[in-house]
């Protein structure tokens, strides 16, 4: 009794696994081969001679029972593969690693990636031999302010658009405090390393910030938005300035116009600014401050403009596409 008891229901399962599930694509093979090829499964793959595509290969159900490629031979399957035509390594999504500077060291344990070094060094040229380094360095400030340079009308856009765009919670106020230094870090802790030392992306930083500021810019805002236009550092925008401050930024070609801007003197503080109106800068943080930070504009020509007054603080970033600037982000504050 046993025996049949399971007879049948190896005829049961078998019979069910048989079952067709398509029935026009069982109709074609049959025109073609016999039912029992039809139903057959000699891949292995739990997928029937009649819906199989590669009924030789030992696929999964979602590529029709076809073994997915791996064109590089790398072991990862091209559907997984980042880098499906060149043989990469797992941990790197099926790429290679790159040793873009080719010292032998790839970029992934190379502390210099794109400066030939040495493996005691990290990768990194030895120590104290940085020469190499800082001219390329210079010269990648010299062409990022050429090209800069050349889009000046960038610029003009942008603070046209900016400045357009000031929400009635801001107009209040005689004047207006703006950052014209806004990334002052520079590294202290230095190192061996060439990088430590590195002042490209301060300066990159500085070099757009006056190219913003210019004395049109301050003009303009003034005239536009009728008020006493304060130059600050820092990324709050609090920090006055002082002709000292402007003579060692004049060092490098940058804000001497700001020397003939009076001073001003309030509540045991003092800083220049340019004049609008008859009502003297306050310095008692009821006026509006302005930082437009730089910081993505090199890698994705963005810029973000962060205008704060009292409890308030508006975040806009601006983007430049299809040759003008287009408003793509709005962020508001009440603290």
């Amino acid at each position: 009794m046993k025996k049949y008891f399971i007879f049948l229901l190896f005829l049961f399962l078998n019979l069910h696994s048989q079952q067709i599930i398509n029935k026009e694509e069982f109709k074609k093979c049959k025109k073609e081969f016999s039912k029992k090829i039809c139903l057959s499964d000699d891949d292995k793959d739990s997928i029937l001679f009649y819906l199989d595509k590669c009924p030789k290969e030992n696929g999964p159900a979602e590529n029709f029972g076809c073994p997915f490629p791996d064109t590089d031979d790398d072991g990862i399957i091209d559907k997984d593969d980042a880098c499906p035509k060149e043989k990469g390594e797992i941990d790197n999504n099926g790429c290679p690693w790159y040793d873009i500077d080719g010292d032998g060291i790839l970029d992934k344990d190379d502390a210099c990636p794109t400066l030939p070094g040495v493996p005691e060094e990290n990768g990194c040229p030895r120590r104290g031999d940085c020469k190499e380094y800082f001219e390329k360095e210079k010269q990648e400030l010299i062409n990022f302010k050429e090209k800069n340079n050349n889009d000046k009308a960038k610029f003009i856009a942008l603070r046209k658009i900016i400045f357009n765009n000031v929400s009635k919670e801001f107009l209040a106020g005689e004047s207006m405090f703006v950052s014209i230094y806004v990334d002052t870090f520079i590294n202290e802790n230095i190192t061996f390393q060439c990088s430590s030392r590195s002042t490209l992306y301060h300066d990159k930083q500085l070099f757009l910030d006056q190219l913003f500021w210019s004395k049109e810019t301050f003009e303009y805002v003034a005239k536009k938005l009728n008020k006493n236009i304060v130059p600050t550092f820092g990324l709050n925008a609090t920090r006055t300035i002082n002709k000292d401050f402007i003579n060692e930024l004049k060092k490098d070609g940058y804000y001497g116009f700001m020397l003939n801007f009076p001073k001003v003197k309030a509540y045991e503080r003092s800083g220049l600014y340019y004049p609008r109106n008859k009502q003297k800068p306050k310095f008692d943080g009821s006026d509006t401050r302005l930082v437009v930070n730089f910081s993505h504009y090199d890698a994705n020509d963005e810029v973000v403009a962060k205008f704060s007054r009292l409890r308030d603080e508006y975040f806009y970033t601006y983007k430049y596409v299809d040759n003008q600037w287009k408003l793509i982000n709005t962020e508001k504050h009440k603290y």
